[in-house]
Parts: structure tokens; sequence; C-alpha cells
């Protein structure tokens, strides 16, 4: 091998190691939140169009054995990692379309709040992580990059809102299902 060849393939590897640091610092085992310390129960491919791997997500929970029940009031976290450029329209637009579809008339009487929640969505660069963590006094909080954006504080609006990746018709099926599926270690 030339010293040309080995040097690429040095770069490549050091590349994929500090890929690799990055998303276990991203995707710790354990979220210490503001009422609870949360367990990273799955991880799951984020794709656009069903086909463009843009990054991935996270589910904490208190117990990943109650990982089927996303909708209760007990403290969760979802966590979102980029890797890819995304407008925030686009976060605004997916939300409230799966807000309405999984929702129905429930949505027409909390739709101002459920906006007002989306108006917080920025654009996110490569890098960007977005966090949205639930418990019943605090509601649901939106992080990007750990700074605070808005807040829901109605507890059932809430949960409410988990429906945009957990509901009967979510913004991805493989998602859900690979984030409602535990395959992390020391569950």
């Amino acid at each position: 091998m030339d010293k040309k060849c080995l040097t690429r393939l040095l770069i490549g590897v050091i590349g994929l190691v500090s890929i690799a640091i990055h998303a276990e610092e991203l995707f710790p085992p354990t979220i210490q939140t503001s009422s609870a310390k949360l367990i990273h129960c799955s991880r799951a491919e984020l794709k656009a169009f069903r086909l463009i791997h843009v990054g991935n997500a996270a589910l904490y929970l208190e117990d990943c054995q109650y990982i089927n029940n996303i909708f209760t009031q007990s403290p969760k976290q979802l966590r979102f990692a980029y890797e890819k450029a995304i407008p925030a329209k686009a976060f605004r637009e997916a939300s409230d379309e799966y807000l309405k579809i999984n929702l129905g008339q429930q949505y027409a009487q909390w739709e101002q709040a459920f906006r007002g929640f989306n108006r917080n969505y920025h654009d996110v660069e490569e890098g960007d992580y977005y966090d949205l963590v639930f418990d019943s006094k605090a509601g649901l909080q939106l992080f990007l990059n750990q700074k605070l954006l808005g807040s829901i504080s109605n507890a059932e609006q809430g949960v409410a809102y988990f429906n945009v990746w957990f509901g009967k018709e979510p913004f991805s099926e493989d998602l859900k299902k690979s984030l409602l599926t535990t395959r992390l270690s020391g569950k």
C-alpha cells in the first residue's frame, strides 16, 4: 500500500471514530431531566422521504419495559440528531400535518397551542440536535442544542404532541417501529 493510500485510509478511520464518539456523546446511556433520570431505550435512523438519511433519533424513558406506553404522563425524552440541514418550515409543516391526522377533532381544540409551539422550530445544520422533553409538571419542552426554545405547559397537550411520531399515522412508520423496540443493553 502506498503512502497516499495509507493516509486516506487513516483519515477515513479517524473520521469514523470521531463520528462514533460524537454519537455516543449525543446519545448517552442516561439523561437527567429536571424531574427524572431517563434511560436510553431505543435508537432509530431518521430519513427524509423514506430514502435520505438525515440523522438519528433516540427515545429515553424512566423504565424501558414500558416503551409501548408512550402516551402516559410519565417523563420521556425524544432526541433528534441531524447530519443534514433542514429548514424550520419542514418541522412546522410535518408536525402540524401529523397532529391533524392523528388527533382529529381534538386538534381543532388545541390548534392554537400546537401552532404556537411549532413556531419555536429553527433551521438546523449538520451536528444540531432537538430534544423534546416531557414531564407532567413542566409539560412539553423543546430544546435546540440544549437551549430552551419553547414549551406547552398543558400536560395532556404535551403528551398528545408525541402523536407526530407515535400516532396511528406517524411521520414515519419505520421510525415509530424502531423507537418502540428496545434493543439497547441494560434495560
